[in-house]
Order: C-alpha cells, then sequence, then structure tokens
C-alpha cells in the first residue's frame, strides 16, 4: 500500500515433492525434488500473496538435514549403519568406496567434462573448481531416461562392523550450542536443529522430539523476532561488560591531571583527542577512529604520558601480527590479548591500553574486564566497530558503544589517503575523491560511497570469464610501477581463483622466477572447538598442527587424529599418543596437505605465529617473498628468515579476505567482487576501500547487485539487543560472575555449585522476578576507595 513492504508470517506455502531412485546415468540415487510455489496464504488479509523467500534460504539446510536424518532412520531399521561427514551427507558403512566409485558414473561424466573444458580453456585452471563442476552438472546433463522397474534396475545393479556411539537429543543440542553459539550471540532455532540432527544422524530421534526439547531448553526469545534464540550465558556475558563500563563512567580521577605539551606533530583534532583520553575519569573509556585517521599515533602518546605520570602501563592487541605492528612503531612492550590472560600478570591501579579492541570477543572482553576491576585498574578501548568484528561470540566493543552510555573520544580526519602524496594535479584530484569515498563509507553512507568510486571509473564492470584477466593485467601495471597493491576478495574460492591468476600472469611477464619447486604445505581448516571434537569434520588426511604446547608436544608438532574421548581428543605425535582436553582444543589447528609451487619472487601470505628453527619469528597474516627453495624443502624468504620444514602453513599471497586485510596499508587494493551476497555487507566494502594511500579498483560482474550487496549490515545481533528489557537480580548475577571464578575446580564443579545456589534464590523468592536497578556489582568499588584511583 502506497509503496510500502512489510513482512508477516504466515506459516505456511505450497510444495510439491517428486522423489527419484536414480542419477540421470542410472546409478542408484534417492532423491527428492522440492519444488515451492511462489505463493502464501495471508489469513490477516484472506487472500493469497507472494513469498519473501530470505526465511526459507536460511533454513535450507535444515531442511535438507531432516531429509538425510528421516532416510538414515529408516535405513537403520534394516541394520545398515552409517558414517556421517564433514559436508553434511554421509555413507553407508561396509559399502567399499570402490563400489561408490563403480556408481557413480555422473561424477565421472562431469570429471570428464571438466578436464576437457580446463584442456580447452586452461585460463580457467585457477577457478572455482566445485562452481565449475556445477555449471557442468547443469548444462551438460543428458536427458532423463525411462524409467525402469525395480526387478530391471536389480539386474543394472548388481552389486555386491563398526558400531557407532550412540548420541540422544541432549547431547546431540549441547554439540549444536556449543558449535553455533561458540561465534554467535543470537541464533535462529532451526540451525539449532539442523546441526543436532547432524550430530545425531539416523538416531531413534523424530524432528518432534528435537523440537520439544528445545522448546524446554531454556533459551531467551523475542516476540518480535520469532525464530531466533539466545542463551542466559550469552546475555549476562555482555550485560556485565556494558553495566561495568556503565557504572564507571565519571567514577575517577583524570589518568593524568598535568599533562605535558603534546608531541608538534601531532595536528589540532589529534591534541584534542590526546587531551580527553587524559583526562577522562572513566573506568573504562573508548577511542574511537576510522581507518587511516591515525588513531595509533595519538593511542602511542597517551601510553607514553601515562607512563611517564608514574602508572603501569600495559599495552595489548588481539592478534600477534597487531602486537609485531606496535612494537615498530615504539608502544612499549605490547602483548596480545590471549597471553596477557594467560599470565594475570597485572599491577594495582595500571592502565591497561587495548588497540583494535573491536575485534576481541565477548569471553575474552569480560575476562579482561574482570581483571582490570580486580586490580582497581582502568581501560582504554580503541577501535573502530564499523570494520570487521570479532570472530567469537558478541561484539564487545560495538555492545559498549551502544549500550553503556560511554562517550568515545573520536578521530574524524582521514590521512591515510593524503592528496600530498600525488605526484601531478591529476593525482592529487583523484586521491581527494578517493578520500571522500572513503569518508562517505565511514559515516555509514554507502550508497553514497559507491556512486563516487563509480563516477571516478573506480567500479569496472566485467564478465565472471575476463573478471580475473583484467584484474591480474592491473596488477600487473601496478607492479611494473614498483606500486605495493594487495587484491581483496569476500570468499576463499574467489582468494584462490586470483591467487591461481595473478601468478600465471606473473610468470608469463617473468615479474617471478621460471622455475616453480613443489612445497608441500599445510591448509587450515577453520573449525570450532565443537568440530575439533567430532570426527566428521577430520578428513582423512588431516593432520593436527599444535600452535602452542600440550603436555610433551610442543609448538609446531603435528600428529593424525587417533581418536574422539569424552573430555579430550587424543593425537599421535611421533608415535606417542598426547591427550588435548576441551578446554585446550584452540591450541591445536586442524590442516589439510596441499602441494605449493614456489617461484623466486613469489608472495605468500603465513598463517600461523611460530618461532622458527633459526629462532627468529613469522606471524599470522604476514605477506612475505619468497627468494629461493632450497634442496631440502626450506624456503628463504627476502629479509633473510627461512622457513623450515616444520612450518608449513603457509599459502599463496597476492589475494586475502577482507578480514585479513584489516590492519594493512598498501599504495592500491584491488577489490575482486565474487557476487556472493552473504558475503558482501558494509563492514567488508568500508575495510576494503580504504587500505589504500593512492587508489582502489572494484572489478565486479554485476554493478547493480553489488551496490545493493554492500548496504547490507554485516553486524551480528546481540543478546542484549534481542532480548531488551532484561535486567539480571543482582544475587543471579553474583553467582553468575562466581561461576567463572569456580571453574578453576573444574567445569562440573562449578556447573553443580551455582545451579544449587541460584535454585536456592528461586525457593525463597518464588515471586521476584527482577530488580527495577542494579545498584552495585561484585567487586565494585564503594565511592570512597574509587575517587582515590
Amino acid at each position: 500500500m502506497r509503496g510500502e513492504q512489510s513482512d508477516r508470517l504466515t506459516g505456511n506455502f505450497v510444495a510439491a515433492l517428486f522423489t527419484h531412485e536414480t542419477s540421470r546415468a542410472l546409478d542408484p540415487h534417492l532423491h527428492t525434488h522440492c519444488i515451492v510455489f511462489n505463493a502464501t496464504y495471508d489469513p490477516v488479509e484472506n487472500r493469497w500473496k507472494a513469498l519473501q523467500n530470505h526465511e526459507l534460504l536460511r533454513a535450507r539446510k535444515f531442511a535438507r538435514n531432516v531429509y538425510y536424518h528421516e532416510l538414515v532412520r529408516e535405513l537403520k531399521t534394516f541394520g545398515y549403519r552409517i558414517r556421517n561427514q564433514a559436508r553434511g551427507d554421509f555413507q553407508i558403512e561396509g559399502v567399499p568406496e570402490e563400489l561408490c566409485e563403480r556408481f557413480s558414473k555422473r561424477h565421472a561424466q562431469i570429471d570428464e567434462g571438466l578436464a576437457k573444458l580446463l584442456a580447452e580453456k586452461p585460463e580457467l585452471g585457477g577457478a572455482n573448481v566445485q562452481a565449475l563442476r556445477a555449471r557442468l552438472a547443469e548444462n551438460d546433463r543428458a536427458r532423463k531416461q525411462k524409467d525402469l522397474s525395480r526387478q530391471e534396475l536389480s539386474v543394472l545393479w548388481t552389486q555386491v562392523e563398526k558400531q557407532d556411539r550412540r548420541v540422544n537429543v541432549a547431547e546431540a543440542v549441547q554439540w549444536a550450542e556449543e558449535h553455533l553459539f561458540d561465534r554467535n550471540s543470537v541464533v535462529p532455532e532451526c540451525q539449532v536443529w539442523q546441526e543436532a540432527l547432524g550430530r545425531a544422524r539416523g538416531e531413534d530421534l523424530s524432528v518432534a522430539e528435537l523440537k520439544a526439547f528445545t522448546q524446554r531448553r531454556g533459551y531467551i526469545r523475542d516476540a518480535e523476532r520469532p525464530g531466533e534464540v539466545t542463551l542466559r550465558d550469552v546475555l549476562l556475558r555482555e550485560w556485565e561488560i556494558v553495566q561495568t563500563a556503565k557504572e564507571g563512567m565519571g567514577d575517577c580521577h583524570p589518568l593524568v591531571a598535568n599533562p605535558r605539551p603534546a608531541n608538534p606533530t601531532l595536528d589540532d583534532e589529534q591534541r584534542k583527542a590526546l587531551d580527553a583520553l587524559l583526562y577522562s575519569t572513566n573506568a573504562v573509556s573508548i577511542f574511537r577512529g576510522g581507518a587511516g585517521t591515525g588513531k595509533s599515533f595519538v593511542l602511542r602518546e597517551a601510553a607514553e604520558q601515562i607512563q611517564q605520570a608514574g602508572r603501569c602501563v600495559v599495552v595489548l592487541a588481539p592478534q600477534r601480527q597487531q602486537v609485531v605492528s606496535m612494537e615498530k612503531a615504539g608502544f612499549p612492550l605490547p602483548l596480545t590479548v590471549a597471553s596477557f590472560l594467560l599470565k594475570r600478570e597485572l599491577a594495582e591501579r595500571a592502565v591497561v591500553v587495548v588497540d583494535e579492541a573491536g575485534q576481541i570477543g565477548g569471553r575474552q572482553m569480560l575476562e579482561l574486564i574482570r581483571l582490570v576491576r580486580e586490580r582497581n585498574a582502568r581501560l582504554i578501548l580503541s577501535g573502530d566497530t564499523r570494520q570487521h568484528g570479532a570472530v567469537e561470540a558478541s561484539d564487545a566493543l560495538l555492545a559498549i558503544e551502544r549500550h553503556s552510555g560511554v562517550r568515545p573520544v573520536e578521530l574524524h580526519k582521514i590521512r591515510r589517503q593524503d592528496p600530498a602524496l600525488g605526484r601531478d594535479q591529476d593525482e592529487r584530484t583523484r586521491i581527494k575523491r578517493y578520500r571522500k569515498a572513503v569518508e562517505s563509507a565511514a559515516a555509514g553512507k554507502i550508497t553514497e560511497s559507491f556512486e563516487q568510486l563509480d563516477k571516478m571509473g573506480a567500479v569496472v564492470a566485467c564478465g565472471l570469464s575476463d573478471q580475473a584477466d583484467k584484474l591480474a593485467d592491473e596488477y600487473l601495471r601496478l607492479s611494473e610501477q614498483n606500486a605495493s597493491a594487495v587484491v581483496v576478495s569476500q570468499t576463499w574460492a574467489e582468494v584462490h581463483r586470483v591467487n591461481s591468476r595473478v601468478r600465471d600472469a606473473l610468470k608469463a611477464k617473468r615479474l617471478i622466477g621460471a622455475n616453480d619447486t613443489a612445497v608441500p604445505v599445510l591448509e587450515r581448516l577453520d573449525l570450532t572447538k565443537a568440530q575439533k571434537r567430532d570426527e566428521r569434520f577430520y578428513p582423512q588426511d588431516a593432520i593436527i598442527v599444535f600452535n602452542q604446547k600440550v603436555r610433551e608436544a610442543e609448538p609446531g608438532a603435528k600428529g593424525k587424529l587417533a581418536g574422539i574421548l569424552k573430555a579430550s581428543v587424543l593425537v599421535e605425535v611421533g608415535g606417542k599418543f598426547v591427550t588435548v582436553s576441551n578446554k585446550m582444543l584452540d591450541r591445536i589447528s586442524v590442516c589439510q596437505p596441499r602441494e605449493l609451487a614456489i617461484a623466486e619472487g613469489d608472495r605468500l601470505h603465513l598463517k600461523a605465529n611460530r618461532k622458527l628453527a633459526s629462532g627468529r619469528r613469522v606471524t599470522n597474516g604476514e605477506i612475505v617473498t619468497a627468494k629461493s627453495v632450497h634442496p631440502d624443502g626450506d624456503v628463504e624468504l627476502s629479509d633473510g628468515r627461512v622457513l623450515d620444514k616444520s612450518f608449513r602453513e603457509f599459502l599463496p599471497g597476492y589475494a586475502v579476505t577482507s578480514y585479513g586485510s584489516q590492519g594493512k596499508t598498501v599504495d592500491y587494493v584491488l577489490f575482486s567482487d565474487s557476487t556472493v551476497k552473504a558475503a558482501t555487507n558494509a563492514q567488508q566494502w568500508y575495510v576494503t576501500i580504504s587500505r589504500g594511500r593512492r587508489g582502489v579498483r572494484i572489478f565486479t560482474p554485476d554493478k547493480e547487485q553489488l551496490r545493493e550487496n554492500i548496504t547490507r549490515s554485516g553486524h551480528r545481533p546481540l543478546a542484549m539487543e534481542f532480548a531488551t528489557g532484561f535486567v539480571p537480580r543482582e544475587r543471579l548475577l553474583l553467582w553468575d560472575r562466581l561461576h567463572g571464578y569456580l571453574l578453576r575446580f573444574g567445569r562440573r564443579a562449578a556447573d553443580n555449585i551455582c545451579r544449587l545456589k541460584m535454585a536456592q534464590i528461586h525457593h525463597h523468592q518464588p515471586t521476584q522476578k527482577h530488580e527495577h536497578k542494579v545498584t552495585r556489582m561484585l567487586g565494585e568499588r564503594s565511592k570512597r576507595s574509587r575517587i582515590t584511583h
């Protein structure tokens, strides 16, 4: 009505199911086609309407898992056993691999077609193989053959104990929760069902029983967002972080009472920001600056002045690569947040300064805030929530910004795209226009930013077939000018494709060595802790790498999966077994071996932190250049370091994801748009276009689709925003906080003690739902003690 659009949940749609028992090549292949009509009945207006299909698409994996689950339940009634696989499907135990291959003629046909295509068009060699296979399967499929009777199929198919551990509904749901809430604060409930069905594939468990179980699970729900859930622990974690920042507002003396004159290299805006930080009276201060605003210079000056005022300063960053950059910038002894929290060495009344705080998740941020509060210390959080947030669940800095009331100290002026870098007037004008586009993105005007770049010719429309070629040509042009450049894409598939094409172009122009040496490397699989304790997610050739010391296994040690135990993972390392407890699974990585061709001058992207045999260090995220490959397989770098055989975690380094590019600065950034809608958002756009000093070029097969995709917010929903109006009772909050301290006695003991205490609270105060306001929190200092620090 009047051009307005709104969504309403009808709870119905129309679909038709067609079940087939063979593939087009007449292999045994039981599958069902589901055709969903673009129609749903609206009982409010009493008429049929078109579907809004977004939620259906989000739930398609759940539907597939329901199908697989019910199929396996029936198979098990006939005595079959199954083996779940990481990609979500399954195999029947006891069926030889040779037999599967014999009855996979359709796969063989596609493989033959792919080989023929690559022979005819070798330039597609670096393309996404899965996408090419899917295209061949669609375009080159044979006509359906006439249905055969079961007897005819039986003649055609003339074909030829491992006991599964039972998984009940409670264990399946608990695993699903651990996996999903590791990286999300709020999830669709259908994803919980989907992951639980995958975990309990084929068990005597109906979908109705699963839904009934999660309904009793005690999830926190919101009537305005049906179908989504969060956990009480997640909500309380975010609430405590925000409440601590809120209650510390104006509670302290200024960090530095009499600051010395500021560094003359700082401009007026930077000096004002420095003064605001030094005069801050908040227990938790926020320093916000967009990409390229120079906030690190101000932060370093603040740390120096606080230290000179006689206070201990601890400087932290989430990632090792950021710590290395801070060391080079002159920060005093920076550490990673993880290593600091492991040692917990913090002097009374110290000041903790955290750079790139937007990449710290809820668990780490809460642990950090609790430690700071225990030591009567102060906290300065520097970051930009408009860029990529934490991988871990809960964007903690965003929660503080939105809900604590703490006003951030801000820098607005962008200094990275400086017109003075231009070599002539045309280039200076172009850099100025480029900076305007970055400023628009920083201000949230994403569409305006796109249009500004498009008008200056930075957005290049090209077909999928020549996109990689055009990008490679631009990369070559910049290389010949000795300009630094990085290629950014949204997906790993696109990164691999671009890496291959750019390298081929460099080799053709003899900008890298002519002779390749095949080197074995390890590609890390991105797994949650829950996935690491599930055999489905370990490929047959998987290699486990220890990132930190675990029992007898030193950092860099490699092993194979020996088994999954109830509370740990068993790894065979050099003929000995090492038990990795579930709580230490973040100390290992699961990798897949592959071969990588390396020539002199190749760029490599390092994917792990490690101390090399020479004593020198390498850092996750570094882009380095290969000088030569030794006969024993060691890779010598242009800076003199040698990647010995103990360090194999690296990939080609011409293209990276936008998350991997965050924090990097180059002359030019090249963006290869993969057209994957789910991988494209406002944060990805802002991070990508702001990496360059001099310019950006965007290669896309669909301008309009890209323009639409980048307007989508990349922020994950916070539990606090999902459960609005939630205020926990003070005594419940107290025991929830104590849970963190009791974990040193084991999770089971901590859970039992807190569960008993909270049950007693509920028994003695049955009518009390919550208090209107929590006036004091565990560990909070009295007003008298607060004003002394």
